[in-house]
Protein backbone atom coordinates (compact mmCIF):
# COMPACT_ATOMS: atom_id res chain seq x y z
CA UNK A 1 0.00 0.00 0.00
CA UNK A 2 3.05 2.55 0.91
CA UNK A 3 4.63 1.60 -2.02
CA UNK A 4 1.72 2.17 -4.85
CA UNK A 5 -0.74 4.27 -3.03
CA UNK A 6 1.67 7.99 -3.46
CA UNK A 7 1.93 7.24 -7.46
CA UNK A 8 -1.92 6.66 -7.77
CA UNK A 9 -2.20 9.63 -5.60
CA UNK A 10 -0.04 11.79 -7.82
CA UNK A 11 -1.97 10.28 -10.88
CA UNK A 12 -5.48 11.23 -9.62
CA UNK A 13 -4.17 14.64 -8.73
CA UNK A 14 -3.07 15.09 -12.21
CA UNK A 15 -5.78 13.93 -13.78
CA UNK A 16 -7.96 15.91 -11.18
CA UNK A 17 -6.53 19.48 -11.81
CA UNK A 18 -6.45 18.40 -15.96
CA UNK A 19 -10.22 18.19 -15.52
CA UNK A 20 -10.83 21.29 -13.74
CA UNK A 21 -8.99 23.18 -15.84
CA UNK A 22 -10.53 22.28 -18.85
CA UNK A 23 -14.03 22.76 -16.82
CA UNK A 24 -12.84 26.21 -16.33
CA UNK A 25 -11.96 26.74 -20.00
CA UNK A 26 -14.91 25.78 -21.25
CA UNK A 27 -17.31 28.37 -18.94
CA UNK A 28 -14.46 30.93 -19.81
CA UNK A 29 -16.02 30.39 -23.37
CA UNK A 30 -19.26 29.93 -22.52
CA UNK A 31 -19.53 32.80 -20.79
CA UNK A 32 -18.05 35.40 -23.30
CA UNK A 33 -19.55 34.03 -26.77
CA UNK A 34 -23.21 34.24 -23.78
CA UNK A 35 -22.18 37.58 -22.94
CA UNK A 36 -21.46 39.25 -25.91
CA UNK A 37 -24.03 37.86 -28.41
CA UNK A 38 -26.18 39.60 -25.93
CA UNK A 39 -28.05 36.25 -24.54
CA UNK A 40 -27.15 36.79 -21.10
CA UNK A 41 -28.62 39.95 -21.50
CA UNK A 42 -31.87 38.47 -23.27
CA UNK A 43 -31.84 36.25 -20.26
CA UNK A 44 -31.92 39.18 -17.72
CA UNK A 45 -34.12 41.02 -19.97
CA UNK A 46 -36.74 37.76 -19.80
CA UNK A 47 -36.25 36.96 -16.23
CA UNK A 48 -37.06 40.31 -14.84
CA UNK A 49 -39.69 41.25 -17.16
CA UNK A 50 -42.12 38.29 -17.73
CA UNK A 51 -41.04 35.27 -15.99
CA UNK A 52 -39.97 36.33 -12.06
CA UNK A 53 -40.35 40.36 -11.13
CA UNK A 54 -40.09 39.59 -7.53
CA UNK A 55 -36.79 37.72 -7.61
CA UNK A 56 -33.78 38.98 -5.34
CA UNK A 57 -30.34 38.12 -6.00
CA UNK A 58 -28.71 37.40 -2.99
CA UNK A 59 -24.49 37.03 -3.01
CA UNK A 60 -22.59 35.44 -0.58
CA UNK A 61 -19.09 36.06 0.34
CA UNK A 62 -16.56 35.30 2.93
CA UNK A 63 -13.70 36.96 2.50
CA UNK A 64 -12.08 39.63 0.30
CA UNK A 65 -7.87 40.36 0.72
CA UNK A 66 -5.58 42.74 -1.13
CA UNK A 67 -3.58 40.03 -3.22
CA UNK A 68 -0.53 40.24 -1.16
CA UNK A 69 -2.66 38.93 1.87
CA UNK A 70 -4.19 36.20 -0.11
CA UNK A 71 -0.59 34.81 -0.71
CA UNK A 72 0.00 34.82 3.13
CA UNK A 73 -3.45 33.71 3.83
CA UNK A 74 -4.37 29.82 4.86
CA UNK A 75 -7.92 30.00 3.34
CA UNK A 76 -8.68 28.17 0.80
CA UNK A 77 -9.44 30.04 -2.86
CA UNK A 78 -13.06 28.79 -2.60
CA UNK A 79 -13.89 31.82 -0.24
CA UNK A 80 -11.25 34.04 -1.25
CA UNK A 81 -12.34 37.25 -3.73
CA UNK A 82 -9.04 39.84 -4.38
CA UNK A 83 -9.44 43.38 -3.55
CA UNK A 84 -9.14 44.54 -6.89
CA UNK A 85 -11.93 41.75 -7.95
CA UNK A 86 -14.36 43.35 -4.91
CA UNK A 87 -14.20 46.99 -5.98
CA UNK A 88 -15.06 46.09 -9.70
CA UNK A 89 -18.02 44.29 -8.66
CA UNK A 90 -19.14 46.58 -6.51
CA UNK A 91 -18.94 49.69 -8.85
CA UNK A 92 -21.07 46.78 -11.59
CA UNK A 93 -23.51 46.39 -8.93
CA UNK A 94 -23.72 49.90 -8.61
CA UNK A 95 -24.73 50.48 -11.88
CA UNK A 96 -27.02 47.56 -12.37
CA UNK A 97 -28.70 46.33 -9.47
CA UNK A 98 -30.89 47.86 -6.70
CA UNK A 99 -27.96 46.62 -3.50
CA UNK A 100 -30.94 46.37 -0.56
CA UNK A 101 -30.12 46.28 3.04
CA UNK A 102 -31.35 43.54 5.55
CA UNK A 103 -34.33 45.44 6.91
CA UNK A 104 -35.58 46.30 2.84
CA UNK A 105 -34.96 42.91 2.36
CA UNK A 106 -37.28 41.66 4.70
CA UNK A 107 -39.75 44.26 4.20
CA UNK A 108 -40.23 43.19 0.98
CA UNK A 109 -39.59 46.34 -0.20
CA UNK A 110 -38.12 45.27 -3.49
CA UNK A 111 -41.49 46.10 -5.45
CA UNK A 112 -40.69 50.24 -4.85
CA UNK A 113 -36.97 49.70 -6.24
CA UNK A 114 -36.38 50.73 -9.75
CA UNK A 115 -37.63 48.09 -12.22
CA UNK A 116 -35.26 48.23 -14.51
CA UNK A 117 -32.86 46.79 -12.13
CA UNK A 118 -32.71 43.65 -10.37
CA UNK A 119 -32.76 44.08 -6.27
CA UNK A 120 -29.58 42.13 -4.90
CA UNK A 121 -28.16 41.66 -0.99
CA UNK A 122 -24.49 41.73 -0.03
CA UNK A 123 -24.05 38.83 2.35
CA UNK A 124 -20.30 37.87 3.96
CA UNK A 125 -19.81 34.74 6.52
CA UNK A 126 -17.81 33.82 9.06
CA UNK A 127 -16.90 37.48 10.36
CA UNK A 128 -13.47 38.05 9.02
CA UNK A 129 -11.23 41.07 10.07
CA UNK A 130 -11.01 41.72 6.18
CA UNK A 131 -14.53 42.57 6.39
CA UNK A 132 -13.58 45.50 8.91
CA UNK A 133 -10.36 46.69 7.09
CA UNK A 134 -11.62 46.14 2.87
CA UNK A 135 -14.63 45.27 2.66
CA UNK A 136 -16.34 48.09 4.93
CA UNK A 137 -14.28 50.65 3.46
CA UNK A 138 -15.35 50.09 -0.35
CA UNK A 139 -19.01 49.67 1.30
CA UNK A 140 -19.05 53.18 2.19
CA UNK A 141 -17.09 54.45 -0.87
CA UNK A 142 -19.77 53.50 -3.05
CA UNK A 143 -22.79 53.82 -0.62
CA UNK A 144 -24.11 50.27 -0.33
CA UNK A 145 -25.65 48.11 2.10
CA UNK A 146 -24.47 44.40 3.02
CA UNK A 147 -24.98 42.02 6.10
CA UNK A 148 -22.28 39.79 7.97
CA UNK A 149 -22.91 36.41 9.32
CA UNK A 150 -20.56 36.23 12.77
CA UNK A 151 -19.07 32.88 14.56
CA UNK A 152 -19.52 35.20 17.56
CA UNK A 153 -17.07 32.55 19.68
CA UNK A 154 -14.20 33.79 17.58
CA UNK A 155 -15.50 37.54 17.66
CA UNK A 156 -12.34 39.22 19.24
CA UNK A 157 -10.54 35.89 20.02
CA UNK A 158 -6.96 34.75 18.90
CA UNK A 159 -8.16 31.64 17.14
CA UNK A 160 -8.96 30.54 13.48
CA UNK A 161 -11.79 28.32 11.82
CA UNK A 162 -10.35 24.60 11.87
CA UNK A 163 -9.66 25.17 8.47
CA UNK A 164 -7.50 27.45 8.12
CA UNK A 165 -5.22 25.65 11.13
CA UNK A 166 -5.48 22.46 9.11
CA UNK A 167 -4.38 24.66 5.88
CA UNK A 168 -1.11 26.25 7.91
CA UNK A 169 -0.33 22.84 9.60
CA UNK A 170 -0.37 21.30 6.15
CA UNK A 171 1.75 23.84 4.59
CA UNK A 172 4.23 23.28 7.02
CA UNK A 173 7.09 20.45 6.69
CA UNK A 174 6.31 18.97 10.10
CA UNK A 175 2.83 19.58 9.73
CA UNK A 176 2.14 18.21 6.19
CA UNK A 177 4.16 14.83 6.83
CA UNK A 178 2.10 14.08 10.19
CA UNK A 179 -1.39 14.93 8.14
CA UNK A 180 -0.13 12.21 5.33
CA UNK A 181 0.95 9.56 8.06
CA UNK A 182 -2.35 10.22 9.10
CA UNK A 183 -3.80 10.35 5.75
CA UNK A 184 -2.60 7.22 5.12
CA UNK A 185 -4.49 5.18 7.59
CA UNK A 186 -7.76 6.95 6.12
CA UNK A 187 -7.17 6.21 2.63
CA UNK A 188 -6.46 2.16 4.14
CA UNK A 189 -10.31 2.78 5.88
CA UNK A 190 -12.09 4.83 3.65
CA UNK A 191 -10.80 4.10 0.70
CA UNK A 192 -11.34 7.74 -0.64
CA UNK A 193 -9.67 10.68 0.67
CA UNK A 194 -6.42 11.83 -1.55
CA UNK A 195 -6.17 15.88 -1.08
CA UNK A 196 -6.31 18.46 1.25
CA UNK A 197 -9.43 19.52 0.19
CA UNK A 198 -10.85 15.93 0.78
CA UNK A 199 -9.51 15.81 4.06
CA UNK A 200 -11.31 18.76 4.82
CA UNK A 201 -14.68 17.55 3.52
CA UNK A 202 -14.22 14.29 5.36
CA UNK A 203 -13.87 16.29 8.72
CA UNK A 204 -16.72 18.62 8.29
CA UNK A 205 -19.25 15.73 7.92
CA UNK A 206 -19.46 14.40 11.73
CA UNK A 207 -20.20 15.86 15.23
CA UNK A 208 -17.62 19.21 16.26
CA UNK A 209 -16.79 17.04 19.36
CA UNK A 210 -15.67 14.27 17.25
CA UNK A 211 -13.64 16.74 14.96
CA UNK A 212 -11.85 18.14 17.91
CA UNK A 213 -10.87 14.67 18.86
CA UNK A 214 -8.91 14.20 15.44
CA UNK A 215 -8.17 17.93 14.93
CA UNK A 216 -6.18 17.39 18.55
CA UNK A 217 -3.95 14.85 17.20
CA UNK A 218 -3.37 16.34 13.58
CA UNK A 219 -2.74 20.07 14.09
CA UNK A 220 0.76 20.88 16.01
CA UNK A 221 1.38 22.40 19.44
CA UNK A 222 2.26 25.46 18.00
CA UNK A 223 -1.53 25.88 16.33
CA UNK A 224 -2.98 25.11 20.11
CA UNK A 225 -0.63 27.92 21.05
CA UNK A 226 -2.68 30.28 19.04
CA UNK A 227 0.04 30.98 16.52
CA UNK A 228 -1.11 32.92 13.43
CA UNK A 229 -0.50 35.24 10.73
CA UNK A 230 -2.24 38.85 11.38
CA UNK A 231 -3.72 37.65 8.28
CA UNK A 232 -6.77 35.36 9.16
CA UNK A 233 -7.82 37.17 12.23
CA UNK A 234 -11.45 37.71 12.95
CA UNK A 235 -13.11 40.81 13.47
CA UNK A 236 -13.16 42.53 16.85
CA UNK A 237 -15.82 43.50 19.01
CA UNK A 238 -15.58 47.27 18.54
CA UNK A 239 -14.83 46.68 14.63
CA UNK A 240 -18.56 44.84 14.73
CA UNK A 241 -19.93 47.75 16.67
CA UNK A 242 -18.39 50.47 14.59
CA UNK A 243 -19.42 48.96 11.44
CA UNK A 244 -23.32 48.28 12.82
CA UNK A 245 -23.82 51.99 13.90
CA UNK A 246 -22.72 53.25 10.61
CA UNK A 247 -25.12 50.94 9.05
CA UNK A 248 -23.77 47.28 7.98
CA UNK A 249 -26.71 44.81 9.64
CA UNK A 250 -25.06 41.76 11.43
CA UNK A 251 -26.74 38.11 11.65
CA UNK A 252 -25.72 35.38 13.45
CA UNK A 253 -23.38 31.99 12.02
CA UNK A 254 -23.37 29.92 15.03
CA UNK A 255 -21.53 30.76 18.21
CA UNK A 256 -18.53 28.00 17.27
CA UNK A 257 -19.09 27.27 13.67
CA UNK A 258 -20.48 23.45 13.73
CA UNK A 259 -22.69 22.27 10.94
CA UNK A 260 -25.58 21.90 12.20
CA UNK A 261 -27.22 18.65 10.78
CA UNK A 262 -24.52 16.61 12.29
CA UNK A 263 -25.13 17.83 15.88
CA UNK A 264 -27.74 17.16 18.38
CA UNK A 265 -30.93 19.09 19.16
CA UNK A 266 -29.42 20.14 22.66
CA UNK A 267 -26.34 22.00 21.02
CA UNK A 268 -28.27 23.11 17.90
CA UNK A 269 -30.58 25.13 20.37
CA UNK A 270 -27.44 26.28 22.55
CA UNK A 271 -25.64 27.43 18.85
CA UNK A 272 -28.50 28.98 17.91
CA UNK A 273 -29.78 31.18 20.77
CA UNK A 274 -26.42 31.78 22.39
CA UNK A 275 -25.38 33.52 19.14
CA UNK A 276 -28.41 35.59 18.78
CA UNK A 277 -28.00 36.62 22.35
CA UNK A 278 -24.37 37.40 22.13
CA UNK A 279 -25.00 39.70 19.43
CA UNK A 280 -27.86 41.57 20.81
CA UNK A 281 -26.62 42.18 23.71
CA UNK A 282 -23.87 44.03 22.18
CA UNK A 283 -25.18 45.71 19.57
CA UNK A 284 -28.16 46.39 21.30
CA UNK A 285 -30.55 46.00 18.34
CA UNK A 286 -32.52 42.65 17.66
CA UNK A 287 -30.60 39.86 15.32
CA UNK A 288 -33.04 39.20 12.60
CA UNK A 289 -31.34 36.72 10.34
CA UNK A 290 -28.71 33.29 10.42
CA UNK A 291 -26.66 31.49 8.22
CA UNK A 292 -26.16 28.33 8.37
CA UNK A 293 -22.24 27.28 8.21
CA UNK A 294 -20.95 25.54 5.32
CA UNK A 295 -24.81 26.02 4.40
CA UNK A 296 -26.13 22.90 5.68
CA UNK A 297 -29.49 22.35 6.98
CA UNK A 298 -32.15 20.04 7.20
CA UNK A 299 -35.97 19.91 8.37
CA UNK A 300 -34.69 19.75 12.09
CA UNK A 301 -32.64 22.66 12.61
CA UNK A 302 -34.52 24.42 10.25
CA UNK A 303 -37.38 24.34 13.02
CA UNK A 304 -34.92 25.24 15.40
CA UNK A 305 -33.82 28.34 13.59
CA UNK A 306 -37.85 29.27 13.17
CA UNK A 307 -38.18 28.42 17.10
CA UNK A 308 -35.43 30.14 18.64
CA UNK A 309 -36.61 33.85 17.04
CA UNK A 310 -35.08 34.22 14.12
CA UNK A 311 -36.95 35.24 10.85
CA UNK A 312 -34.80 34.35 8.10
CA UNK A 313 -32.13 32.01 7.76
CA UNK A 314 -29.77 31.82 4.14
CA UNK A 315 -28.11 28.77 2.58
CA UNK A 316 -25.60 28.30 0.16
CA UNK A 317 -27.66 26.56 -2.17
CA UNK A 318 -27.60 28.12 -5.58
CA UNK A 319 -30.69 30.36 -6.91
CA UNK A 320 -32.47 33.36 -6.81
CA UNK A 321 -34.85 34.25 -3.99
CA UNK A 322 -38.63 34.96 -4.78
CA UNK A 323 -41.30 36.15 -2.73
CA UNK A 324 -43.59 33.70 -1.24
CA UNK A 325 -40.63 31.49 -1.10
CA UNK A 326 -39.39 29.55 3.06
CA UNK A 327 -37.23 32.21 4.26
CA UNK A 328 -35.52 29.52 6.26
CA UNK A 329 -34.20 28.38 3.46
CA UNK A 330 -33.10 31.42 1.21
CA UNK A 331 -30.65 30.22 -1.50
CA UNK A 332 -27.42 32.53 -2.33
CA UNK A 333 -24.87 32.79 -5.43
CA UNK A 334 -21.71 32.17 -3.82
CA UNK A 335 -18.93 34.21 -5.13
CA UNK A 336 -15.29 33.90 -5.22
CA UNK A 337 -12.14 34.49 -7.56
CA UNK A 338 -13.07 31.87 -9.83
CA UNK A 339 -16.21 32.61 -10.83
CA UNK A 340 -16.06 36.20 -11.44
CA UNK A 341 -12.99 36.95 -12.99
CA UNK A 342 -11.79 35.67 -16.70
CA UNK A 343 -8.51 34.54 -18.35
CA UNK A 344 -7.05 37.90 -17.54
CA UNK A 345 -7.07 37.41 -14.19
CA UNK A 346 -9.44 40.81 -13.94
CA UNK A 347 -12.94 41.06 -13.50
CA UNK A 348 -15.29 39.36 -16.12
CA UNK A 349 -19.32 40.71 -16.56
CA UNK A 350 -19.29 37.94 -18.72
CA UNK A 351 -18.13 35.34 -15.80
CA UNK A 352 -20.21 37.04 -13.13
CA UNK A 353 -23.67 36.73 -15.07
CA UNK A 354 -22.71 33.14 -16.15
CA UNK A 355 -22.41 32.57 -12.79
CA UNK A 356 -25.95 34.50 -12.00
CA UNK A 357 -27.84 32.37 -14.72
CA UNK A 358 -26.55 29.05 -12.74
CA UNK A 359 -23.79 27.67 -14.12
CA UNK A 360 -21.00 27.27 -11.61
Amino acid sequence: MTVWQPIWQRYWTGWYAMIAKLRRFLRLVAADVLYYLGLLSLWHLVRRKIVRRKEVCILGLHRVLPEEQQNRSNSLDGIVLREATFVKLLHYLSRRFCVLSLDAFLKGETQESDRSKFCCLLTFDDGWRDSYTVVYPWLKTFGLAATVFVTTGLIGAHARIWVEQLVGAWRSSPGHEHLRSWLDTVVQEQGRVTSLEEIIEYLKHMPAEKRQCILRQLLPMQEERHRHDEVDQMLTWDQVIEMSRDGIDFGAHTVTHPLLTYENDMTVEQELRTAKHILEENLGKKVRAFAYPNGDWDDRVRRWVEQTGYECAFTTRQGWYRSGQDPYTIRRIMLHEGNVTGRNRQFSPAMLNLTLAGWD
